[in-house]
């Protein structure tokens, strides 16, 4: 799950003075792309994952009744809400060119859990642990490659004077 607490710029920040051109955005011009990429594109994508997140935890661990009501909230409300943080991350258009290969990270990341999710899905269907265990090793995969994409976004914003607060949560 990706939470982004809400990130404003550094006002001890000192930035290089540039000016842009058709091709090249300015320093500041730059910083402002990111923290928008942060506040707005994350919290959004961030705010459908919560979603999923919370009515897949309402069914399964120690709030888990049966397999038939853990399929119904997951084809129901989990994995229609998750296709939404995907649709999302894969519409994100960046003119920061560094910003680039971390939605990349981002949207690599997404695909992971939800495959993870369709394989769960898929067996439940069937019954089959085997399909189980592929989801929970999907699972695992998702959280090198979140790390990885905060990894990257912490270092992106620390160049650009951004302050980045990812949630403890993943």
């Amino acid at each position: 799950m990706i939470l982004l607490q809400r990130s404003k710029l550094d006002a001890k920040q000192t930035s290089p003075v540039s000016t842009s051109t058709d091709n090249e955005l300015s320093y500041e011009e730059k910083q402002k792309e990111i923290v928008d990429f942060i506040n707005e594109d994350m919290n959004e994508i961030a705010s459908y994952e919560t979603k999923a997140n919370k009515a897949l935890a309402s069914v399964s661990a120690e709030n888990f009744k049966n397999d038939k009501e853990l399929y119904r909230v997951l084809t129901s409300e989990v994995i229609p809400e998750y296709e939404k943080a995907l649709e999302k991350a894969k519409s994100l258009e960046v003119s920061v060119e560094e910003l680039t290969p971390i939605k990349d990270k981002l949207e690599k990341a997404l695909i992971i859990y939800y495959d993870a999710l369709q394989l769960e899905k898929e067996a439940l269907e069937k019954t089959d642990k085997a399909l189980i265990e592929q989801s929970n090793a999907k699972g695992s995969e998702y959280i090198e490659a979140i790390t990885e994409y905060h990894v990257e976004m912490e270092k992106l914003a620390e160049e650009y004077g951004v302050n980045y607060k990812k949630s403890t949560t993943n």
